[in-house]
């Protein structure tokens, strides 16, 4: 049983359904007998074009992969039934695009294509050999690839002239944003520090502690007498800024050891701290820089907050606009649902 979807505002308003639908109708009946399978069925009428059985199938299958790879338990036939309709919609709203571009007389011609292409190949460093490789290993051959590169370039384009093109942000949209939002632009007070860490867990026997803290103590020693602080990293140092001569960049307050995060925000810059006693060792430390924290100027982040309200606008728009061009079609599902009677 077929379910029929005519989204309009209201039954006057309904767009009839094509003329050529009538003809349509007919010839399958005559086509194919009564119980006969239609191996490429329609699937959904969207206006004057058709989506087929093949079609949403061949859409579906690279969702099916994916699920497929992560959740090997899953049979093949569920993930199938579970991604048809979602991607019926998808092929419902790029038939929809399609003719609204053709509507608006928006094309992209094949050598516009064919530069995409090299663009895309040349800021990833591909190779057109690798690229066929693996579009065929996918089951896609490269004509596919370059018409679905066009159609994404076609619903680009309608996009940007009929929701992008419309959407202003303005100043006080700007500032509200960036005072509604003050955690994502407040930064943090910060140290870059050097670090020596000669482990010793707070569970070791006490004899043990004791030799760690003696070696610890005896490198703060040869540090008092000039030995240079990367030298005896690389000599001593275990555990984080092991290897780097003790950098570990910069730190921001509160995500190291408590005990060493205290002392480093007391030091100056250059300063050297004594040994510190922490659960997992003893720690000497040198401050290379500081940066402090609080809220990053709104010059700064204009840029970065314009694009996120634009995004923003954009999504709600091109929603809204998807779902009054659904109400002025002709829209009909044919696809069964998953366990109904043929």
């Amino acid at each position: 049983m077929t379910r029929r979807t005519r989204e309009a505002g209201s039954e006057r308003g309904m767009r009839k359904k094509p003329k050529w639908m009538m003809i349509v109708t007919v010839w399958m009946f005559f086509a194919f007998p009564a119980g006969a399978e239609v191996a490429d069925r329609i699937v959904a009428i969207v206006n004057d074009d058709v989506i087929t059985l093949q079609e949403l199938n061949t859409a579906s299958e690279a969702f099916v992969r994916r699920v497929e790879t992560s959740n090997p338990d899953i049979p093949r036939d569920k993930i199938r039934e579970e991604v048809q309709l979602p991607v019926l919609n998808n092929l419902i709203e790029e038939a929809l695009l399609k003719q609204e571009a053709k509507r608006l007389g928006i094309t992209v011609k094949d050598e516009e294509v064919t530069a995409t292409i090299n663009d895309l190949l040349a800021k990833r460093k591909w190779k057109l050999e690798d690229v066929k490789a693996g579009l065929e290993k996918d089951g896609v051959s490269f004509e596919e690839y370059r018409e679905a590169t066009r159609n994404n370039m076609i619903k680009g384009r309608v996009i940007r002239r009929e929701i992008q093109s419309k959407i202003a942000v303005s100043n006080e949209e700007i500032g509200n944003y960036y005072r509604d939002h003050r955690d994502e632009y407040e930064g943090k007070e910060a140290v870059r520090i050097r670090q020596i860490m000669i482990p010793a867990p707070a569970a070791s026997e006490a004899d043990i502690r004791s030799l760690k803290k003696a070696e610890a103590e005896d490198v703060l020693k040869k540090l008092k007498e000039g030995v240079p602080f990367e030298q005896l990293a690389a000599q001593y140092a275990r555990g984080e800024g092991a290897g780097m001569s003790g950098d570990m960049g910069f730190v921001e307050k509160g995500s190291m050891l408590s005990a060493v995060d205290e002392v480093a925000f007391k030091l100056k810059i250059g300063d050297t701290s004594d040994v510190i006693e922490s659960p997992q060792g003893f720690h000497i430390i040198q401050i290379l820089d500081k940066r402090g924290g609080g809220m990053k100027p709104l010059p700064v982040v204009r840029n970065e907050i314009e694009d996120a309200i634009g995004r923003e606008k954009a999504e709600k728009k091109y929603g809204e606009w998807m779902t009054e061009l659904r109400k002025r079609s002709y829209i009909e599902i044919r696809l069964k649902p998953a366990g109904a009677r043929p």
